[in-house]
């Protein structure tokens, strides 16, 4: 069985985990840059890396960065026209590499968020200030590793905020603030189970606890709620394969986003587990089962 790994042109710890595993259950393993990738059309389509055609693999595992998000999503979608099996369907890479349409989409499953608005307007935006508790999360449409999160602690340092944004033309989303706010629950699903979880701790005077940025995994027990919240989500996204972060609240867990390319060095290496290889594992296992 052959293998195709699309990602980026960089190979960072995940891209080389994969590799790795990947020799031990595929006959032939390749690895496609995705800014290096061409869709032909002609009587039909083809997908070309040089002069190799990607249509000629069995199995694909896509890990498309936010920088190739639009890019990505057709490759998919033309791998799913030629019938090939998908971790991933292609609509969710376009939702989960933009924070609001990922809750969007859990809103409309039934899912539990934190309190959010959406704005681009600087009098809307102050009049939404007003209205809210403080402290309170402003986020920008895309980030990733805690980056574009940023906290206010009053309506004046809200505002300082938005200013330094609107220079940059920036949609911004106002959040409420969930505590204890320095730490989340990471949990893994692939193929409908959550397969790893930790406890990520942000590091002193931090309010982010993003592993990029300084903070650390714990081994963690789900709840049986906040699994099942984790594998609905990850339905709801049309995701196979994600991490899905989750906050406890007041209320109960509440999901704060969904990663489409989620890193899953930190969790190798709180929880012990074989993150890479369960990944595989279930992209092995979706040959032969793709609807006609």
């Amino acid at each position: 069985m052959k293998l195709a790994i699309l990602g980026p042109l960089s190979r960072e710890y995940e891209q080389v985990r994969l590799l790795e595993e990947a020799t031990k259950l595929f006959d032939t393993v390749s690895y496609f840059p995705i800014p290096q990738v061409a869709v032909e059309l002609r009587d039909g389509f083809d997908l070309k890396y040089k002069n190799k055609s990607l249509l000629n693999y069995d199995s694909f595992l896509p890990r498309i960065p936010r920088s190739y998000k639009t890019f990505g999503t057709t490759l998919l979608y033309f791998l799913k026209k030629a019938g090939k099996p998908l971790p991933i369907e292609p609509s969710s890479v376009i939702a989960s590499h933009n924070k609001f349409l990922t809750l969007v989409r859990l809103v409309e499953a039934g899912l539990p968020v934190p309190e959010t608005h959406l704005a681009i307007r600087r009098e809307v935006i102050e009049k939404l200030l007003k209205e809210m508790d403080y402290p309170l999360v402003l986020k920008l449409l895309y980030g990733s590793k805690g980056v574009g999160v940023m906290f206010a602690d009053s309506e004046q340092s809200a505002v300082s905020v938005i200013d330094a944004l609107q220079r940059f033309k920036e949609t911004i989303f106002l959040e409420r603030f969930v505590e204890p706010g320095n730490e989340d629950i990471r949990a893994y699903v692939i193929g409908g189970k959550v397969v790893a979880a930790m406890k990520r701790v942000a590091k002193q005077g931090e309010r982010r606890a993003n592993i990029g940025i300084g903070g650390h995994g714990e081994p963690y027990r789900l709840s049986s709620t906040e699994k099942k919240l984790a594998i609905r989500a990850a339905e709801a996204m049309g995701m196979g394969i994600c991490g899905v972060d989750l906050m406890p609240s007041e209320d109960g867990p509440v999901i704060i986003e969904i990663n489409v390319n989620a890193q899953f060095k930190g969790l190798e290496s709180a929880t012990q587990k074989n993150i890479a290889r369960e990944i595989l594992k279930y992209v092995r296992g979706l040959h032969g089962k793709v609807d006609g």
